[in-house]
């Protein structure tokens, strides 16, 4: 149970982008687990986003010769290669994590690493024969400075790190239809508790960018629909092929499934809420 508890927190600290925090929670785990796979990336991915880059790279290292297949290893291998300037490593790793997982992550470290390297039109040729949701060519020339970035992007998400919602708000309205700025709106509204808004701006959103999974996921938490708010993780889910690496948002997916079977119980819709109970205890199942 500790052992869970700890992957949580470690995840949840992840998505709130609290590095230094992070690496502690990770030691946590090391402590009782020394070698797990999810806590030793999670720790070199929070080193790497700290530019300790040499830090990151020895434990990357290490997972990796326990777990020479893992795609999300050698994925943030390919990170901290193209942060160092290694782009032809980061390429090799890209490609190497792409052999066992159609990964958007990788898939971006491949083309901009490509671009690094001066191979633009291999790097097109690839993004046009995938699919990443949320990511166009020209974020990663913007990314790769082929192309001079926007500043309004990068003051949007300082203004949100800081807080500064409303003001936040005002960038992504000038910024227009850009997923970047239409899920810092959303995220905005909703630490405003402007939720109807924010619900308005996911449905609006969902319609421009159908595959987009993190919408459904936002969808998801901001819901007042029980209902719903399993339908779009079910979509989520959907999108992304497999939930290994979604442990928080399938461990809410559960709760809701369960508060439905109870929901249902209390309505003595016996049948639907044994239906619904299996299908949180095989959703559960897929994290252990």
């Amino acid at each position: 149970m500790l052992r869970e508890e700890l992957l949580d927190e470690i995840e949840d600290l992840y998505i709130r982008m609290q590095y230094e925090k992070l690496i502690e929670k990770c030691d946590e785990l090391l402590e009782i687990d020394a070698d797990n796979p999810v806590a030793l990336n999670y720790k070199a991915i929070a080193l790497y986003y700290l530019k300790s880059y040499d830090e990151a790279m020895e434990l990357l290292d290490y997972n990796l010769n326990l777990h020479p297949k893992n795609p999300y290893v050698l994925n943030n291998k390919a990170l901290v290669y193209i942060a160092i300037g290694e782009y032809e490593k980061a390429l090799e790793c890209a490609e190497e994590g792409l052999k066992y997982k159609d990964f958007d992550w990788l898939m971006k470290n491949k083309i901009e690493a490509l671009i690094y390297l001066g191979r633009d039109d291999e790097a097109l040729e690839y993004y046009n024969s995938v699919q990443i949701p949320s990511y166009t060519f020209d974020d990663a020339l913007v990314k790769c400075c082929i192309i001079e970035k926007d500043g309004r992007l990068e003051m949007m998400e300082v203004l949100y790190d800081r807080g500064r919602f409303e003001d936040a708000i005002k960038i992504c309205d000038e910024i227009g239809e850009n997923p970047k700025a239409i899920k810092c709106r959303i995220m905005s509204l909703v630490r405003l508790e402007r939720h109807e808004e924010a619900f308005e701006c996911i449905e609006k959103a969902i319609e421009i960018y159908p595959y987009d999974y993190d919408l459904y996921l936002i969808r998801a938490r901001v819901s007042g629909s029980l209902d719903e708010s399993i339908e779009s993780y079910e979509k989520a889910f959907e999108i992304l092929g497999s939930v290994n690496n979604y442990r928080l948002e399938v461990r809410d997916y559960v709760k809701c499934l369960n508060a439905k079977a109870h929901m249902l119980l209390f309505c003595d819709n016996y049948e639907e809420a044994i239906e619904v109970c299996k299908k949180a205890l095989e959703c559960q199942a897929r994290l252990v």
